[in-house]
């Protein structure tokens, strides 16, 4: 690689990303327009560790599985996600998760593994097998349709009747929900470094669709506890939703979790897991069918652990591998989270370069998954790297496409199990074809889909399933 490292700098620090930028802004333009290129170009110039400004922080760039280790394995007292992360409060809300600081968020976020067990997950196929036929059933026999859209509303009915419950999603389930869940997440942007709560549009309608979201489940919460407190007979199946364990859980002192609590867990579940398990999907689908030759291998696994008439369900979805690579090769290529922060409190270093206190350190899962020196031939979709006579992903930290360390997201399992459910089916019912030539990631906020549209013409598979 070429250096242009100042040999005038102190020798263990990171060398300086060459401009021109403005000194505050540094090179947000390039950030905004595409920070995988940007960062890759980076990388090219000075090597895996860099520093440059971004909007009056100083950001310490690393790249490789051995500075993710040292990232996302550094104590929080040096190295926190939760100075960084805390303007993810005006999603989540007040003492949730980030805002709660480290202890109170490993307590919340146990309260919730419990529902993302493989217990409720298998509960939950039955669900997500549901709602991708429903979407499908509203398809004509032909035509065309936009793929992040139709998967979005999938994803979306999925995450509401899991996470906060059939009640919720009979209240708030029509075509108005994936835009609330939209406007939610495209509050989430560079901008935030700075404040999230600057007077911005997308701010706005971040806020107000919180609000929405929130009420509603504050309703339902109170619907439920009624008929607890009536005697009224539950649903059996509102003891398999996420919003029936929090309800029950207790806090160290036997009280029952404040509702508001309850309230931001379930809005920073259906936040990280739905639009994650959407963008997951979507790249599968393009990458699927911009190599249409894995099509026919991925139905004859279909035919061979899926019986035609049979219900779909964790043990046929767990024998489908290839259908798992090719949903890996979709996380390594086009990651749903592309830059991923942490702050820190103390000077440290980072692969031998000196970090120092109030730096923001910054890792990219899309840069560092097309690193040649990890995987062979990295812009090449190849579902077999990960066949056990190869399996490049095993190198820890190698494919941190959900982040990585403790902070990895709980509700990967989930995401995986929406993404493999919705093209199992659409793999077996339906023929989808590219409308586009090429389809290009969308960087406007740090979950990148493609750029809509994501157009696709389809037509319904006779031989498919009623």
């Amino acid at each position: 690689m070429k250096s242009t490292i100042d040999p005038a700098a102190p020798a263990n620090a990171a060398p300086r990303l060459p401009g021109p930028y403005l000194p505050w802004f540094g090179p947000l333009r390039a950030l905004q327009r595409n920070p995988v290129a940007m960062l890759s170009a980076g990388r090219e110039r000075v090597g895996d560790v860099f520093t440059f400004p971004l909007l009056g922080h100083e950001i310490v760039f690393g790249c490789g599985p051995e500075a993710h280790a040292e990232v996302f394995e550094a104590d929080e007292s040096v190295l926190s996600p939760f100075e960084v992360y805390r303007f993810m409060t005006s999603v989540f809300g007040e003492g949730v998760v980030y805002d709660a600081g480290p202890e109170e968020m490993d307590a919340q976020i146990g309260h919730t593994r419990a529902a993302l067990g493989s217990r409720h997950l298998g509960q939950y196929v039955r669900i997500m097998e549901a709602e991708v036929r429903a979407q499908v059933s509203r398809w004509p026999a032909e035509g065309e349709i936009d793929l992040f859209t139709e998967l979005n509303r999938m994803t979306v009915a999925i995450a509401t009747r899991c996470l906060v419950g059939e009640e919720f999603h009979r209240r708030m389930g029509g075509p108005h929900l994936p835009g609330l869940y939209h406007d939610l997440e495209s509050g989430v942007r560079l901008a935030c470094l700075l404040s999230p709560r600057l007077p911005l549009p997308a701010f706005r309608r971040r806020d107000r669709a919180r609000a929405l979201i929130a009420s509603a489940i504050g309703q339902v919460i109170e619907e439920r506890r009624e008929r607890e407190r009536s005697g009224e007979p539950v649903n059996p199946d509102e003891g398999q939703d996420m919003l029936s364990v929090l309800l029950n859980a207790r806090t160290d002192e036997g009280e029952p979790l404040p509702e508001q609590i309850i309230i931001g867990l379930l809005i920073g579940l259906i936040f990280a897991g739905h639009h994650t398990s959407t963008v997951l999907a979507t790249w599968t689908g393009v990458l699927l069918s911009c190599h249409p030759e894995f099509i026919s291998r991925l139905r004859a696994e279909q035919d061979e652990h899926w019986p035609r008439g049979a219900p779909l369900g964790t043990r046929p979805l767990h024998r489908m591998e290839l259908l798992e690579r090719c949903v890996r090769e979709a996380e390594r290529l086009h990651p749903p989270l592309i830059l991923l922060l942490r702050k820190a409190l103390k000077d440290t270093t980072l692969r031998g370069h000196r970090v120092t206190a109030g730096s923001l350190v910054l890792v990219s899962p899309a840069v560092s998954h097309r690193m040649t020196e990890v995987f062979r031939d990295p812009n090449r979709f190849d579902p077999s790297r990960y066949d056990s006579d190869r399996a490049e992903h095993r190198r820890p930290y190698s494919l941190i496409g959900f982040g990585g360390g403790k902070h990895r997201c709980i509700g990967i399992a989930f995401a995986y199990l929406q993404v493999k459910v919705a093209w199992s089916v659409l793999l077996r019912d339906v023929d989808l074809l590219p409308a586009k030539p090429h389809y290009e990631p969308d960087y406007a906020t740090f979950l990148p889909s493609p750029v809509a549209p994501c157009t696709f013409r389809f037509r319904k598979r006779s031989q498919g399933r009623p």
